[in-house]
């Protein structure tokens, strides 16, 4: 008795069911048929575009590693990491009070020498005029040339250190060489710096663009030209960025046996960052007027479901030219019709379908 009653309740069950779905259908053996929720599309003409797809490192166009050219404390750092700067902004200033010193004791050098050649240039003037008097020995006379010879000399070389020294002063305040963002600190104020160590006191970047350096394969370089369209895709950004090959090599690597190919990207906004990972797609080949479907709608590599009366049929079709996420079909499929565009896989032809909402 209680088989009997857990029966017919199973059987009141099916009842409402097939009564209550709208999506569903007895077919000939009298089993109840549940649509199946599928992506749909219509077909339409469009413009193919084939890429070389590679991953690089982004970095920025310009580099520059501060470091300075004379060993003295530093005394004052005007910027720190994150800042951006102007080309010609100070970015440190180190300690100078020994070069002033130096500079003051050579220009006063200079002075003197400058001193020392006026008399020689008189005693030489006088010199010479006497010997056309036939006033004055050979002797007297090669040595007022040599006094001025000599007068001469030494006001170069004071000119000379005292030039030495001002170009250390003017050296000795770091200025950025372009404008840029700061992105490396390497030392404190009141460190004592030496050039023979050959680390940066900063690191200036010009982002603005960012470049991508990639290498192609031998196969693949033939496609590639300067002033083709690229797009970096990276996973903090929804969408690409735009750009194009700048420069591509004619003579493979030794090592590697690839060629070296850049491409750029326009980061006026500031979102690409330097440093990150990121993956360039190269358009190398297009064709337009074509039907492009979804590579996922494809199934069993020639074979596509058209959507007719909430019923999926499958559909022999030709591919010209198949990517990893499209396909271009030129024959099986019109303009206008409706095509599963993702969720045909478990279909059968005439499958009972509803479009996902």
């Amino acid at each position: 008795m209680k088989l009997h009653t857990i029966t017919i309740t199973i059987l009141a069950l099916l009842l409402i069911s097939c009564g209550n779905d709208a999506e569903s259908e007895l077919d000939k053996s009298g089993w109840q048929q549940q649509a199946i929720p599928v992506q749909v599309d219509t077909a339409r003409y469009s413009t193919y575009t084939n890429f070389l797809s590679f991953n690089g490192a982004l970095q920025a166009i310009q580099v520059a590693r501060i470091i300075p050219e004379i060993p003295a404390k530093i005394a004052a750092q005007v910027v720190n990491i994150g800042d951006w700067v102007v080309k010609g902004d100070t970015l440190a200033q180190m300690d100078i009070s020994a070069l002033e010193l130096q500079y003051e004791q050579a220009r006063a050098g200079f002075k003197l020498a400058e001193a020392s050649l006026a008399d020689a240039r008189k005693d030489w003037s006088r010199v010479e005029t006497l010997r056309g008097e036939n006033a004055v020995s050979e002797q007297q006379y090669e040595k007022a040339r040599l006094g001025l010879e000599a007068g001469q000399a030494q006001l170069s070389q004071a000119r000379a250190g005292l030039d030495l020294l001002k170009m250390q002063l003017d050296k000795s305040t770091l200025t950025a060489p372009f404008d840029g963002v700061v992105t490396q600190k390497g030392f404190e104020v009141g460190d004592l710096f030496s050039p023979a160590i050959m680390m940066p006191l900063y690191t200036v970047q010009n982002v603005s663009r960012i470049k991508v350096e990639l290498q192609v394969p031998s196969k693949e370089i033939p496609l590639v030209e300067n002033g083709q369209t690229a797009r970096l895709w990276v996973d903090y950004l929804a969408d690409p960025v735009r750009g194009e090959v700048t420069l591509h090599s004619i003579a493979a690597d030794p090592l590697s046996k690839t060629f070296f190919v850049e491409c750029q990207f326009d980061n006026s906004n500031g979102a690409l960052r330097a440093g990150t990972f990121g993956k360039v797609e190269i358009a190398v080949h297009e064709i337009p007027g074509v039907i492009v479907v979804p590579r996922k709608a494809i199934v069993n590599d020639d074979d596509i479901f058209v959507m007719q009366d909430d019923r999926a049929y499958r559909r022999d079709i030709s591919i010209l030219e198949l990517s990893e996420l499209h396909a271009v079909v030129v024959a099986g499929l019109e303009v206008g019709e409706a095509y599963i565009s993702e969720g045909g896989y478990i279909l059968a032809d005439s499958s009972l379908v509803r479009v996902r909402e």
